[in-house]
């Protein structure tokens, strides 16, 4: 019977985003990949924060969710 149990990590701190500058980082927890609609676009650019888009004007994906599917994808315990 093979073997099902994942694989031990070496990468045992994070996650951590990081920007795509390379040089800014934060922790992961809570983070969010967000898709918006044209409103939640304008409501976007008029105050540079996802603070001001409304709920029903984005689509989001939580980072645990994305990990959590790469875990089960490959078989690892990050």
């Amino acid at each position: 019977m093979p073997d099902t149990q994942p694989t031990p990590s070496p990468y045992t701190n994070g996650p951590y985003i990081v920007l795509s500058d390379g040089s800014t980082y934060d922790g992961a927890d809570g983070c969010v990949i967000a898709y918006i609609t044209d409103e939640g676009e304008k409501q976007l650019k008029e105050c540079y924060e996802f603070k001001g888009v409304e709920l029903n004007d984005m689509e989001i994906i939580t980072l645990s969710d994305l990990m959590d599917a790469y875990n089960k994808v490959h078989g690892t315990d990050l």
